[in-house]
C-alpha cells in the first residue's frame, strides 16, 4: 500500500537538515516518494529529473520544467517537493491523478533545440504512462510538440490546440479562492472596492487583473518588467505602481502574490499590511510554520496548492483537454474547495495549510484502502496453476 503524503512541514523539512549529507533514498523516504528517474543523453546535453511521488489516485501528472538550476541538488530538491506538492493538488482536486514532477536542469548557452526534447520524449514513454506532463516554468507548447513526437504522454494547452490557456484557467482559480476568501474575511465574495496588490504581472498575473478589474477592484501592482506594467496600466489607467520592494507592505485587503516564491518569510512576516493572501505562486512561504503565524496574526492565507490548481480542470482524463468553456467552469470548483479549506481550519483551530493537507491526505487514505479489491478475475489452468 502507498504511504500517505506528508505533512507540508515535513516537505520542507529537509531543507533544514542539510541536504548535502543526505543519499537518494533517504529523500525519497522522507518525501514518500514511489520513483526517481535520472535521465541523460549525451548528444543533446539533456539531463532530466523524472520525481513520481503518490499514484494511488492515478498515475503521476506534472509540468515539465526547465531552469538553470545552480547545482545538481537544488535540481532535485525542486523536483521532489513540487511531485510532492502536485499529489496534494490532485487529490484536493478531486483528480483522478497522482503528484509527479519533470525537472529539466539547463547548464548550457545554447537552448534547448528538437533534439533535446525529443530525446525527453523517448524517456517519458518508456515509462509507458506512469506520468504524464505538460508545460511548466521554461517550457512552452513548441516544446511539447516536439516531446509529442516521441510520445502521446504529453498535452498540449494554448490556443492552437482547441483548448485553454492554461494562465487563464489558472488565474480563473485564484479569483474564485479570492472570492472564497472574501466572503470569510468580509462577509461577502463581491471584491468590488477591494484593494489588491499583485506581486507579479506575467502571463498569469496579468491574466488576473482582467478578472478582477470586471469587479471594480483597485489594483496596486508590481513586476520587475517595466513592459508588463505599462501594459496592464494602459489598459487600467486607474492601477496603481509601486516598487517591487513596497508591495508587500502595501495597504491592501488581498495580497497576491503571482511571481516565485518563497515570498512571505520571517523577516518581512511583520510588513504585512493586508488581511487575506491568494496567489498562484508555488512556495509563497519560506517556511510552513509561517502559516501558522499568519492565523495568529488574523491574516487569511490560501494555500498556493489550492487555490493554483486550475490545470487539473484542464482535463477529464491525462489526455482530453476540454473546451475552455468548460475548463474555466471547472476551475470555479475552487471557491468550494477553498471554503472546506476554511472551514476545516476553523473548526480544528488549525492553519488552512494544515487543514488543506489533511483533506488531501484523507482522500488518499481512503481511495488506497480499496485498492486490495481484485477487479479480474483469476483464472485457473487444468494443470492446477494459476494466472491472471
Amino acid at each position: 500500500m502507498h504511504q500517505e503524503i506528508r505533512t507540508h512541514q515535513e516537505i520542507r523539512m529537509y531543507q533544514e537538515t542539510g541536504v548535502t549529507v543526505m543519499g537518494i533514498f533517504e529523500k525519497m523516504e522522507q518525501h514518500a516518494h514511489e520513483q526517481l528517474i535520472f535521465c541523460y543523453n549525451k548528444p543533446t546535453n539533456l539531463k532530466a529529473i523524472i520525481a513520481i511521488h503518490n499514484t494511488t489516485l492515478g498515475n503521476a501528472i506534472g509540468g515539465c520544467r526547465l531552469w538553470r538550476y545552480k547545482a545538481e541538488k537544488d535540481a532535485l530538491d525542486d523536483a521532489l517537493i513540487l511531485s510532492e506538492i502536485m499529489t496534494c493538488q490532485s487529490s484536493i482536486a478531486d483528480s483522478d491523478t497522482g503528484g509527479g514532477k519533470i525537472v529539466l536542469w539547463h547548464d548550457f548557452d545554447k537552448p534547448p533545440d528538437e533534439a533535446y526534447f525529443r530525446a525527453l520524449g523517448r524517456f517519458i514513454e518508456g515509462l509507458k504512462g506512469r506520468i504524464v506532463t505538460y508545460p511548466d516554468l521554461g517550457t512552452d507548447t513548441k516544446d511539447m510538440r516536439y516531446i509529442k513526437r516521441e510520445t502521446d504522454y504529453v498535452m498540449l494547452f494554448g490556443a492552437p490546440t482547441g483548448g485553454a490557456e492554461s494562465a487563464e484557467i489558472t488565474a480563473c482559480g485564484v479569483y474564485w479562492g479570492m472570492k472564497a476568501c472574501a466572503k470569510e474575511v468580509y462577509g461577502r465574495s463581491e471584491l468590488d472596492g477591494l484593494v489588491i496588490a499583485i506581486q507579479g504581472v506575467g502571463s498569469v498575473g496579468t491574466k488576473l487583473t482582467d478578472y478582477l478589474m470586471q469587479e471594480g477592484v483597485k489594483l496596486v501592482i508590481t513586476d520587475l518588467n517595466y513592459d508588463r506594467l505599462k501594459n496592464v496600466q494602459d489598459r487600467y489607467s486607474q492601477t496603481k505602481i509601486v516598487k517591487p520592494e513596497e508591495i508587500l507592505s502595501a495597504e491592501c485587503d488581498i495580497l497576491s502574490p503571482c511571481a516565485l516564491g518563497p515570498v512571505i518569510t520571517k523577516k518581512n512576516i511583520s510588513a504585512l499590511r493586508c488581511k487575506i493572501i491568494v496567489g498562484p505562486a508555488y512556495n509563497i512561504l519560506e517556511d510552513i510554520s509561517l502559516s501558522e503565524e499568519l492565523r495568529k496574526r488574523e491574516i487569511l492565507c490560501a494555500p498556493d496548492f489550492v487555490v493554483n490548481c486550475g490545470e487539473m480542470f484542464l482535463t477529464e482524463d491525462a489526455f482530453k483537454i476540454l473546451s475552455k468553456e468548460q475548463a474555466l467552469a471547472s476551475a470555479k470548483k475552487i471557491y468550494d474547495i477553498m471554503a472546506k479549506v476554511i472551514a476545516k481550519s476553523k473548526k480544528e483551530n488549525i492553519s488552512t495549510y494544515e487543514a488543506a493537507h489533511l483533506i488531501a491526505q484523507e482522500r488518499i487514505r481512503k481511495v488506497g484502502a480499496i485498492k486490495d479489491i481484485l477487479k479480474s478475475p483469476v483464472i485457473f489452468s487444468q494443470r492446477g496453476g494459476q494466472k491472471e
